[in-house]
């Protein structure tokens, strides 16, 4: 199985609840050649550290800089869009 969505794919492994981890990456930014290309950044993953993971990495491309409680909030919300993508029916 293998769960998409525009900036991650995470593609399960056979054996177990385990997940090989994609983060889209920018290539060569600011060049003609400029692309974008799924990078793997953690193999062997459980789907909760995935979430983390893509949690995090999402919250460091929008800000270099914030306040812990500001972290923490931002992280809350990002953390409740994506269950609020899994709650769906």
């Amino acid at each position: 199985m293998i769960i998409k969505e525009k900036d991650f794919e995470m593609v399960q492994l056979r054996d177990g609840p385990f997940f090989d981890l994609s983060m889209s990456v920018t290539i060569n930014a600011g060049k003609s050649n400029e692309r974008s290309e799924m990078k793997v950044v953690g193999n062997g993953m459980t789907f909760d550290s995935c979430i983390r993971y893509i949690v995090s990495a999402r919250l460091t491309a929008q800000e270099s800089e914030v306040s812990l409680s500001d972290f923490v909030s931002k992280y809350a919300e990002e953390v409740n869009r994506i269950k609020n993508l899994i709650n769906k029916k």
